[in-house]
């Protein structure tokens, strides 16, 4: 049965919010390194973690400047410790996938989405381009490829790489069984050199800055190419969770909350940290994102043989 859920704290925030608190709190001192922390952050691994580390400084510089707040980084060891954190209360935000927002959200009574990226991602996937041009002409290359090959995903706890694949297929009437062959690459940018490599024949990574060929590198264009690409739609969200007998974390959330919803290309740290995600921005949570979709993978989940069984890389 569909789940809903009070999501008290993008409620309160959600008028306010809109209405007057799109513009970013003027900026501060820089704060003593020995301040006490305010909040804690982190981010499922999906890429080496000296880019994640990057990514988070330039986060937490801004935010320090457009809140005030000191927010600190906490590195994850992977998908799950990254939802652990927040499971134990050992950060209080953490950026995650449709899957891991999904494991959330069904896991712990008071979590809520904070912000949610603007429609940007799209599934595409990656075959050998020899194969592409075989094609017969004026065929159109389709999701039903993947019946009897050896495909790639990202890590088995993965929304954009493994999740979104799987929920296409089910909008295509695909049962993965139909695979012959699977197996989880954790890093996303290491999948294309599988199929350069004849491990396997396709490969999904994620697209959210509108170039499908972004993950093929330099020195693979001549042996890989574009071959499906799916529809845009959204997929990452930050997660926390609702605490209202706390009105300092409360409201410290809601500043972090603002500075996201003002994240803007004009400014040189909100469009780094825009540019490093691929996003164009970020908005309030909707009843279509992430609760319908969260519908969408209760029944993929609830269906025998929906989620293939897959090597590690």
């Amino acid at each position: 049965m569909p789940r809903h859920r009070p999501w008290s704290l993008a409620l309160v925030f959600c008028f306010a919010l809109l209405m007057s608190c799109r513009q970013a709190p003027k900026p501060t001192k820089a704060l003593n390194p020995n301040a006490p922390v305010d909040l804690r952050i982190t981010e499922e691994p999906f890429e080496a973690q000296a880019a994640l580390s990057r990514r988070m400084s330039i986060l937490t510089a801004y935010l320090q400047r457009t809140t005030g707040l000191n927010v600190r980084y906490v590195p994850s060891i992977n998908y799950v410790h990254s939802y652990a954190l927040l499971e134990r209360g050992e950060v209080d935000l953490v950026f995650v996938g449709i899957y891991g927002g999904h494991r959330l959200l069904d896991a712990l009574p008071n979590a809520i989405p904070l912000v949610v990226q603007k429609p940007s991602y799209r599934l595409v996937m990656l075959g050998r381009r020899r194969w592409t041009e075989e094609l017969a002409a004026g065929s159109t290359p389709s999701l039903d490829l993947v019946q009897g090959r050896r495909v790639g995903f990202g890590s088995r706890f993965s929304g954009s790489t493994f999740l979104q694949p799987l929920l296409a297929m089910q909008e295509e009437g695909l049962n993965p069984s139909s695979i012959e062959h699977c197996l989880h690459e954790p890093i996303q940018k290491h999948l294309p050199a599988h199929v350069a490599d004849g491990l396997l024949d396709f490969v999904f990574v994620p697209s959210f800055n509108g170039q499908d060929d972004q993950f093929i590198p330099e020195s693979l264009r001549d042996e890989l190419a574009v071959v499906w690409v799916g529809t845009p739609r959204r997929n990452d969200y930050l997660v926390t969770t609702d605490n209202p007998e706390d009105p300092s974390r409360q409201d410290s959330l809601r500043k972090v909350q603002n500075a996201f919803l003002a994240m803007h290309p004009s400014d040189t740290q909100g469009r780094q940290l825009l540019e490093s995600w691929g996003y164009s921005g970020w908005e309030l949570p909707t009843p279509e994102f992430p609760g319908a979709v969260n519908q969408r993978i209760d029944v993929l989940l609830s269906r025998p043989g929906q989620l293939p069984s897959c090597e590690a890389a």
